[in-house]
């Protein structure tokens, strides 16, 4: 009999996979369930992960179950009561973010810039998630993984909301720490950095005038001045990265960035990390996570209102103008330029009613889209 914590993780792709291998190798975690709607694979996947995981000498159960959360919410009920996980995490979308570094450079920048239009398609399977835990009863954190910047303030404000999400700014963080010991010559546990912004920036970089706030700590030493800090910011986007490559350099620090984010909140060690989409706040802040939960910690120069004006005016950038009470998107004009442009749908605003009917109009687009240039779709 195994002991330690219960981990439920829905989302078997390529983002979820490389989580299950790091959470396998994690101390305090007894048990992981994994969940995919494609049986073969993810049985093969799950049993890769548990060999592995017991070959280094780890005693844990890793399971997998079938479960299709877009044909069959009830089973996902019924396998969240049986489990009764102390925390689930989801990557789960109906179509790869990855899809859009496969098409021509210009085309990609396009998209990248205004890809109001993806949301629909990351929002669809978390939401039915979050329906499934609210019926089963279970009070374990949820983690998404998929657009939190946007989608998790879209779930609170329809009464889903996951706790937390994890990467997009995480990244840069992460990749900004190794850069600032290599270059001070200490180790990165040394290094503390406070960084706020939304998932545009992280995917665009700062020289294009998307907003930010970055402070960097050595020790109890601010160093922020002696760094380009848009260099900082914008080198970890790694110029010329093709879909496939970002299978192998961006996914694993994404899972890295949730996995510590998992481990702190499990272990109740408080830590100060960063996340996107905390308690249901637009874009990404520095959080301390521990048992209670998540909060956001700012440090000494920025106000939390300025903090959140950098977020709100930074989704704009990648065609948000706004997140209504209700959790509707309204978006922004050159968002539905670009639609009509390469998409051939024009969207202005996504009634939340209605956002399962768009989200199979943009799916249809995309795979289109990904027909005329001949490159992989990677739609459900």
């Amino acid at each position: 009999m195994t002991s330690g914590k219960t981990v439920m993780l829905f989302g078997l792709g390529d983002l979820g996979g490389w989580l299950l291998e790091f959470l396998a190798r994690e101390d305090g975690i007894g048990t992981i369930i994994t969940l995919d709607n494609r049986e073969q694979w993810g049985a093969l996947k799950t049993q890769g992960a548990a060999a592995g995981s017991g070959h280094m000498g780890y005693d844990k159960t890793i399971r997998f179950e079938q479960c299709d959360l877009l044909t069959d919410m009830d089973k996902a009920t019924e396998l969240l009561s049986k489990y009764n996980p102390d925390f689930i995490y989801s990557s789960m979308g109906l179509l790869s973010p990855t899809l859009l570094r496969f098409l021509p450079h210009d085309v990609h920048q396009k998209l990248e810039g205004m890809s109001g239009h993806l949301i629909p398609n990351q929002y669809i399977l978390i939401s039915k998630l979050m329906k499934a835990v609210k019926k089963s009863g279970v009070t374990a954190p949820v983690l998404n993984n998929s657009w939190p910047d946007i989608v998790n303030p879209m779930l609170w404000r329809n009464d889903l909301g996951p706790l937390v999400g994890a990467g997009n700014l995480d990244i840069v963080v992460a990749y900004m720490r190794w850069r600032v010991s290599i270059t001070e010559n200490i180790p990165i546990s040394q290094i503390t950095i406070y960084f706020i912004g939304e998932h545009s920036v992280t995917m665009q970089g700062s020289r294009t005038g998307i907003p930010y706030y970055l402070k960097i700590l050595k020790g109890e030493e601010d160093i922020t001045g002696k760094f380009d800090a848009d260099s900082l910011v914008s080198e970890y986007i790694l110029p010329g990265m093709t879909g496939d490559t970002a299978s192998w350099i961006v996914r694993p620090t994404v899972a890295s960035c949730a996995a510590r984010l998992i481990m702190a909140i499990l272990n109740d060690t408080n830590e100060l990390t960063h996340a996107p989409g905390p308690n249901g706040m637009i874009g990404g802040y520095p959080i301390r996570a521990g048992a209670r939960g998540v909060e956001v910690v700012l440090p000494e120069g920025i106000t939390m209102e300025e903090a959140i004006k950098i977020n709100t005016d930074s989704m704009k950038r990648e065609g948000v103008e706004e997140i209504r009470e209700d959790g509707s998107l309204v978006l922004t004009d050159e968002a539905q330029e670009v639609g009509k442009e390469l998409l051939g749908v024009d969207w202005k605003e996504i009634p939340i009613a209605d956002i399962e009917d768009f989200c199979w109009e943009g799916l249809k687009a995309y795979k289109k889209l990904a027909e005329k240039y001949g490159t992989p779709a990677h739609i459900y």
